[in-house]
């Protein structure tokens, strides 16, 4: 009886340690709650990696499918005609004075709209108008560089569907540094950096042909090489340098879904030849190329786009360079 007893008690405990710390969850995967904490840019792995653009194509996403670590949140309940939910960076730590927006229509063209910000815990929630809702808004002011920067946010769950308000809706959101929009989004523009999270760079330059010659064009076949080496980051579990081939063929090159942060960019021939480089029009010239006139390497910065901010959307504005064969 006495060894029964011990035995019960023993699985009593057991399971009381399990219950307290979370026994549900799979060791590794990260708590509602959990905070992790930012590695130092000088302590982050390194990496690289190479990706070649052959002649007809004119972007490439440097970061493909892959996607920052998500936090996890807390189960809410659904309330109805509330839309409510929180607001994390990548660590898990609560985003306060977030902006979510949303707009309902009982009739199609005729939209009632609400927004709501978040509280200190990352927490918001906003009544509802009548009618089918969308999330239409998602924002959060990031600091970055020297100032903030309007960013929008991605849904923890990758997806924005419509619900009716009287149903109400839970909705969590995550500042990430890089990622793709939605898939419909991607499909129909895989070219345009707001179809990434990230970054962009926008390489324009002139062909060159048999009966115009241009001084600076570019030769139908000739490779440029780039390179882009992180210098600070935001936000980020790794750095990673990219080195793009790309087969001159089209006029132009995106480099899109960067990770956010400062670069050094270096252009070169095949043949190790510096290219001239010099940007284009920027009307926040405290971001983007610097210097502004560069042969062969210059430092950029990412220039933030407007205020009003779209959910899951590319809210940065592309670094415009106009480069010039040596």
């Amino acid at each position: 009886m006495k060894k029964l007893f011990k035995l019960s008690a023993v699985l009593l405990i057991s399971y009381g340690i399990m219950s307290c710390s979370g026994g549900s969850g799979s060791p590794g995967e990260p708590q509602p709650g959990e905070v992790r904490t930012p590695v130092p840019f000088d302590q982050l792995p390194a990496s690289s990696r190479e990706l070649s653009v052959p002649g007809p194509q004119f972007y490439v996403n440097v970061m493909g499918h892959q996607r920052s670590p998500l936090p996890a949140f807390k189960k809410l309940p659904v309330k109805p005609d509330r839309l409510r939910g929180y607001v994390k960076d990548v660590y898990g730590r609560p985003l306060r004075g977030a902006r979510i927006g949303v707009r309902s229509s009982l009739i199609g063209g005729s939209y009632s709209s609400a927004s709501g910000d978040t509280d200190e815990q990352g927490y918001y929630e906003i009544l509802l108008p009548v009618g089918t809702t969308e999330i239409w808004g998602a924002r959060y002011f990031q600091d970055y560089e020297s100032g903030r920067a309007p960013v929008s946010l991605f849904p923890a769950d990758s997806s924005l569907s419509s619900f009716t308000s009287a149903r109400g809706a839970v909705k969590n959101f995550v500042l990430v540094p890089y990622g793709q929009t939605a898939p419909e989004t991607v499909a129909k523009g895989p070219y345009w950096p707001s179809s990434y999270m990230g970054g962009s760079i926008h390489l324009s330059y002139t062909l060159r042909t048999q009966s115009l010659p241009l001084p600076g064009s570019f030769p139908v076949g000739s490779v440029i090489l780039v390179k882009l080496t992180p210098l600070h980051l935001v936000d980020a579990d790794e750095k990673i340098s990219f080195t793009i081939r790309k087969v001159v063929e089209s006029s132009e090159l995106y480099i899109n879904n960067i990770p956010l942060g400062r670069y050094k960019i270096e252009l070169k021939l095949e043949n190790g030849a510096p290219i001239l480089m010099r940007e284009n029009i920027n009307l926040k010239p405290q971001y983007g190329m610097q210097p502004k006139q560069a042969t062969g390497s210059t430092r950029i910065t990412f220039i933030p786009g407007d205020p009003e901010v779209l959910a899951w959307y590319g809210n940065w504005n592309i670094v415009p360079v106009i480069i010039e064969h040596p």
